[in-house]
């Protein structure tokens, strides 16, 4: 059984920052601390402080998972929305003061909130944070107004590191005046991480790559410069990473001078590009040499941070009862870690026009869904596509696992079919998956080929 632990990925530059942190000014920071320093107790009135909402507070990115309740809320729009790590959710509340409430399930050192508003973009919205350890008592921490000018997350500091439990954040008025509190997603934050052998990590993900196209303008290589970008600690490529008929040749031609690039912090799936000349994929095991079979067979795992990473082999017999499915449920019966992640080609379920679902997936799915796995990652069909957490049997379950098909690396975006069950967004653009993969949780951001996010999500907790 192949399995290393805390795999030592080469290390690029400063030290890794969470997604968008500015590196601001200790002044400018200090001066949002001071601001906020007053904010204790007190009648909850609206703008209490200057309305400094800064994208993101610098070591301040990390978000807890929390479940959530509401003082009020319309039926379609539960509090659960607001934590569900789905923009494209909300929780509604109506009138002067309605007020959303996480409960951490632990006390944690609190630096601060995220919040991302429904219609965000439109509109600023008053509100105050306070914070509790009992859920009773609570305390002032932060007032203040949104931007007004994004959907996305914007954050808000504390003075200094706050003990709680339970973080509040009630609503007051906002540009529209219509007496509705809306929150797409809300999240306490605590210090990131040291990103040593237990703390976070970024991966990014995509499979159906390369094609037979030279120079910068060819989407694989475009998307390499995005994947070059971010500077994960670990790529995934998908399978069918190089197109065509995946000979060495093509993979030298097209694939190495792109994606090639990081190849060094790669850890790859074949697809069945790479075996389309009846060869056994020469040319795949060729290029990745080690990478593809660090211990001898197409399937391995290993360990980065928290998180168990399986690769698979779906072009290979994967039956209930055959070898491959067989050193999965052992692998998986001896991993120590709390979250798990399993890639391959071929997804059990798609809702593209071309390939759609394989339910011949349906081993690999039962063995990972029986321990509780979190996410797992495809490619074949040439979209984007986020799943809800499901039980192998497509029926949706927060105890289910999200399946992200990701066959976006360069081929030729396709036409969707039939829309299946639990299938969240679908894109047909060329871009990247991005991972955050915390301590005990993941987020998730699909990055075009320019840069623009169109797809994001988390943090989850893992199972």
């Amino acid at each position: 059984m192949t399995r290393t632990t805390d795999t030592p990925w080469p290390r690029r530059g400063a030290p890794r920052r969470h997604p968008g942190v500015a590196r601001a000014g200790r002044g400018a920071l200090a001066g949002l601390l001071v601001a906020a320093t007053a904010l204790v107790g007190g009648a909850a009135t609206a703008a209490d402080v200057p309305s400094d909402v800064v994208p993101a507070i610098p070591g301040c990115g990390t978000a807890v998972p929390a479940t959530a309740t509401a003082s009020t809320h319309e039926a379609a729009n539960p509090p659960a929305h607001a934590v569900d790590g789905d923009l494209g959710t909300r929780w509604s509340g109506q009138g002067f003061g309605a007020a959303l409430t996480l409960d951490l399930g632990a006390a944690r050192d609190l630096c601060g909130v995220r919040v991302a508003w429904h219609r965000g973009d439109l509109r600023w919205n008053d509100f105050t944070v306070y914070t509790s350890t009992d859920g009773t008592a609570f305390t002032k921490v932060w007032a203040g107004r949104s931007t007004g000018t994004t959907a996305g997350f914007e954050s808000s500091p504390f003075a200094a590191p706050t003990g709680a439990r339970f973080v509040r954040l009630a609503w007051w008025n906002s540009a529209e005046g219509n007496g509705w509190a809306s929150v797409a997603e809300v999240a306490a934050l605590v210090a990131d991480p040291d990103p040593g052998p237990g703390g976070g990590h970024v991966v990014v993900a995509a499979g159906d790559i390369a094609t037979r196209c030279t120079g910068t303008s060819c989407a694989h290589w475009r998307t390499s410069e995005r994947a070059l970008a971010i500077d994960p600690d670990a790529v995934l490529v998908l399978g069918d990473n190089q197109n065509n008929d995946g000979t060495i040749e093509e993979y030298r031609a097209y694939y190495e001078p792109s994606w090639g690039r990081l190849k060094d912090r790669t850890r790859p799936t074949p697809g069945n590009h790479e075996y389309i000349l009846g060869d056994g994929a020469q040319g795949y095991f060729e290029y990745f040499g080690d990478l593809a079979r660090p211990a001898g067979a197409s399937w391995y795992s290993f360990d980065l941070g928290n998180w168990h990473i399986v690769s698979l082999n779906s072009e290979y017999e994967r039956s209930a009862g055959g070898p491959q499915v067989a050193w999965l449920r052992a692998d998986l019966a001896a991993n120590t870690k709390r979250c798990v992640l399993a890639f391959w080609h071929r997804p059990m379920f798609s809702s593209g026009g071309t390939h759609g679902n394989f339910p011949n997936m349906r081993p690999f799915w039962d063995a990972l869904h029986a321990v509780g796995a979190d996410v797992v990652l495809n490619g074949h069909d040439h979209s984007y596509e986020r799943f809800a957490p499901q039980t192998p049997d497509a029926v949706g379950s927060p105890a289910g696992i999200r399946e992200f098909v990701v066959g976006t690396g360069g081929a030729t975006p396709r036409e969707f079919g039939t829309v299946r069950a639990n299938s969240e967004v679908r894109l047909r653009v060329n871009g990247v998956l991005r991972l955050d993969l915390g301590v005990d949780s993941y987020s998730w951001q699909f990055v075009d080929v320019d840069g623009a996010v169109l797809d994001a999500g988390g943090p989850v907790g893992c199972h």
